[in-house]
């Protein structure tokens, strides 16, 4: 048994060399710059990287009407363009709201978040964020890329 443990050890090392790992999540410097409170600081240490795949729904629809898939594509994305929240849920129908993690850019307006999950409504991809449960809500906090001008 321990020939086929090294081999699988060897093609492990092979496929992933040493040193080299998945990017992880982590709060951005806004957000830690944000919590300005110790009760603050603990919410933010009991986040924790995740990587969720799922279908991106617009979570008003989906909570309200259960609407999602390919029939709910041109709605959905017009009710998050307008500010609806974004969700995913996974094949075991967990779902997760979305929010651009970096705090200060979110709240003064300078993050293109709508518009690049608009365009995924309704597909199945995967997200790498920081999973916040506090209030009862899974929410995953990704990067969010700089709204165009």
């Amino acid at each position: 048994m321990l020939p086929i443990i090294s081999a699988f050890a060897l093609t492990a090392f092979i496929l992933l060399p040493q040193g080299t790992e998945a990017p992880k999540p982590a709060w951005s410097a806004t957000t830690m710059e944000a919590a300005a409170t110790e009760a603050n600081k603990a919410v933010l240490k009991s986040g924790k990287a995740l990587s969720v795949t799922g279908e991106v729904v617009d979570l008003s629809c989906y909570i309200q009407l259960g609407k999602r898939g390919d029939g709910h594509k041109a709605c959905g994305a017009k009710c998050v363009t307008n500010g609806a929240p974004v969700g995913i849920v996974t094949k075991e129908n967990k779902v997760y709201m979305l929010v651009a993690e970096q705090h200060h850019p979110r709240r003064d307006g300078q993050l293109g978040f709508a518009k690049e999950y608009a365009e995924k409504m309704g597909t199945t991809i995967t997200v790498n964020g920081m999973l916040s449960e506090f209030g009862g809500i899974p929410t995953l906090f990704v990067e969010a890329a700089t709204a165009a001008k």
